[in-house]
């Protein structure tokens, strides 16, 4: 299973959202204590290239029936909404929230994860944070990817876990994080309708456990108005089937510009995976080579038009995405973009 495909379906349905400060950092506990929190509604437009995602529920952007296994796949084309949603409270004399949703330094990054967790600030102005992480919306992928001149079966894919983050060390702009999540395939069938042996079958299971590891350091410019963010990550996917378990390593750049009306995130990625056992249909080891990137600009306040006095603001956005993976194996091949535009609510 590529895991990146996985996060650019869900991206392509609206969930790459973001808000362009503070740029993927976790945000300062406020000095009182009460409700805060985003929300966000717009509408997307997507094409996908996938041979082993279906989509999401009946946002479905992967090809039904194949009718080659040493092909590239077909692109499909959809429409999608928009609508992510993070709410806190805060405990201002004990430094402490609480929080629930889509985290906004997580959308910015390409993650949609969704969390239930708790953050504490510390005397030196770091703040560690430790949460319940879970599929936000679980992908459909095909029960058997393998079936040719056939409709393929979709099941559900979802995965939860936990999430440790230490943020602003020290006082400084470093942040460690580490995820670990257990990946479910609802039904698992990759291989039956070639006939594998059992033992080759098991090759292909996508069940298993993730852990990601990530550091990332962030550097400002121009009174803050620029913003650096490089960031380094280590998923390793111990799945059940060797031949889908693998160690990937990815690099990501992020930039954000902060201006009174006009505010930009930009993130470019580039990764590498290496798997751990001989695919049984192919005969080789997998491969992959992935690289992307998005753009995303708000317009703050648009026109004057005024807001209830209970929201804090409100952006209009728009945004464009595009990612590739090249593997050694055509069938495993993937791209992805995404254009999208809506409306950013926070309180």
């Amino acid at each position: 299973m590529n895991h990146t495909i996985i996060k650019t379906v869900l991206l392509v349905t609206g969930s790459l959202l973001f808000l362009a400060i503070p740029l993927l950092a976790i945000d300062k506990i406020p000095n009182e204590s009460g409700f805060s929190g985003y929300a966000n509604l717009g509408a997307a437009y997507a094409r996908v290239k996938s041979n082993t995602v279906v989509g999401i529920k009946s946002y479905e952007v992967g090809n039904k029936r194949i009718t080659s296994l040493d092909e590239s796949p077909d692109s499909e084309n959809t429409g999608l909404p928009v609508v992510n949603i993070e709410l806190r409270y805060t405990f201002a004399p004990q430094r402490a929230q609480v929080f629930f949703g889509n985290s906004l330094e997580d959308l910015l990054r390409l993650d949609t994860t969704g969390q239930l967790g708790f953050r504490q600030e510390l005397g030196d102005g770091s703040i560690v944070a430790a949460g319940f992480v879970f599929s936000s919306q679980p992908t459909e992928v095909w029960e058997d990817p393998y079936v040719i001149n056939e409709d393929r079966e979709e099941t559900d894919r979802s995965s939860k876990g936990g999430r440790l983050t230490w943020d602003r060390i020290l006082g400084s702009e470093l942040q460690l994080e580490y995820t670990y999540r257990k990946i479910d395939i609802d039904t698992e069938r990759s291989g039956t309708f070639l006939g594998l042996s059992p033992e080759d079958a098991r090759l292909l299971d996508r069940n298993g456990k993730q852990h990601t590891a990530e550091i990332l350091y962030r550097f400002f410019r121009g009174e803050k108005k620029h913003r650096f963010v490089p960031s380094f990550r280590y998923i390793r996917y111990d799945l059940d089937g060797e031949a889908m378990g693998n160690d990937t390593y990815m690099f990501q750049f992020s930039y954000g510009y902060e201006g009174t009306k006009f505010a930009l995130v930009a993130n470019a990625m580039i990764s590498t995976s290496d798997y751990d056992k001989r695919h049984p249909i192919y005969n080789k080891t997998r491969e992959d080579d992935e690289w992307g990137g998005a753009i995303i600009v708000f317009y703050r306040k648009p026109f004057g038009w005024q807001v209830p006095s209970f929201l804090k603001g409100w952006s209009l956005w728009a945004n464009g995405a595009y990612y590739e993976s090249d593997a050694n194996i055509d069938f495993y091949d993937s791209s992805a973009e995404m254009y999208a535009a809506g409306v950013l609510f926070t309180f």
